[in-house]
């Protein structure tokens, strides 16, 4: 590792039966020469040898025990990164492409010891690969996802997801319910609280004076009452408590459109309301390089925006682009953190 790394960003190897290992591996080969920041692994050394020996890339890896102090080595060998060994020995099953509990308990471990570190201020940011849900059920772990495992373990506090594609962003009022869940549990003071943070997030990414667009619900944004009223009871209401808070925004928009008005730089990001309202243009307009960000946190996450990939995992043909972004998301975060951190200080 360069003797002038500052950053330290720990990367979560994800499933070792999908994509995970495979897209990590592919992304640091395509980041090195690493200039000011240095890779941490949370994974399985024998997962990550194999993959590694796979795709013909030129790694090896330095196995850390959980229990060592985590300073990495300054090696001559730039290609020798270091790995926190979590390898899962009950029930062991790397089968790449399939589902199981072992899969699951090793994404947990991974995450779980990476959130530590971020807490204890081991590493600036954290790049989670791809988990999946069932196979975390499955280990024992009911967590909906990465997002809510992330605040669990931050003492609970209140997270926000946010997918960046290049400079369009979203962050979501309601995530993993149902259509009718999110319309119902919509109210002036959880919108509020997420375009608090999104406000909060914007900022610590470097963003001083950021501007939000707000979709409506109904189509025309409800057209003066035609074709619904949440608008006026609901949406404008949180408009104005965030404006006496000194948030900039701006809608409610028609959502078939608010994402025009964005690409057009009229705001920094959108907070839509429901999962889908966000997620369906993002993706369609640049799904090889979404970013998802989790915000309101202590710590800061990136991720690629896509699963494990299963029926993918054995072909090694998956595309480490959305990875490759979410390492330079996490590492320009560490960076602003760092130089908002210096100016408090002066």
């Amino acid at each position: 590792m360069p003797l002038n790394a500052s950053i330290k960003i720990g990367l979560t190897m994800g499933d070792p039966n999908g994509i995970g290992p495979e897209v990590l591996i592919k992304a640091l080969k395509f980041m090195h020469p690493f200039q000011d920041w240095e890779p941490l692994i949370f994974g399985d050394t024998e997962v990550l040898t194999e993959i590694n020996r796979v795709l013909d890339t030129p790694f090896s890896f330095e196995k850390i025990t959980i229990n060592e102090p985590i300073k990495t080595k300054y090696v001559s060998d730039s290609f020798c990164l270091p790995v926190i060994d979590l390898a899962v020995q009950k029930d062991r099953k790397w089968k790449l492409g399939t589902c199981s509990a072992w899969g699951g308990e090793s994404a947990f471990q991974f995450v779980h010891c990476a959130i530590d570190n971020a807490n204890n201020k081991n590493i600036d940011a954290i790049v989670t690969a791809p988990l999946a849900k069932e196979a975390l059920h499955a280990a024992g772990h009911l967590f909906p996802g990465h997002t809510e495992m992330l605040s669990h373990f931050s003492n609970g506090k209140r997270s926000v997801m946010m997918l960046a594609v290049d400079d369009l962003r979203a962050t979501m009022v309601t995530l993993h319910i149902s259509l009718r869940q999110a319309i119902e549990s919509l109210t002036p003071e959880i919108i509020l609280d997420v375009m608090e943070i999104t406000d909060s997030g914007l900022k610590r990414m470097g963003i001083p004076n950021p501007k939000l667009g707000i979709p409506g619900l109904n189509p025309h944004a409800g057209e003066n009452r035609l074709f619904g009223d949440e608008e006026e009871n609901i949406i404008r209401p949180a408009m104005e408590l965030a404006a006496k808070k000194g948030i900039k925004c701006e809608g409610p928009f028609p959502p078939d459109t608010i994402f025009l008005e964005h690409r057009k730089g009229r705001f920094d990001a959108v907070v839509a309301l429901y999962h889908d309202q966000a997620l369906i243009p993002l993706k369609l307009y640049g799904f090889d390089r979404a970013v998802n960000i989790t915000l309101g946190l202590p710590i800061i996450r990136t991720s690629p925006d896509h699963g494990t990939a299963f029926e993918l995992a054995p072909l090694f043909k998956a595309n480490p682009r959305s990875m490759i972004e979410a390492i330079k998301t996490a590492r320009q975060m560490a960076l602003t953190s760092i130089s908002l951190s210096t100016q408090d200080c002066k």
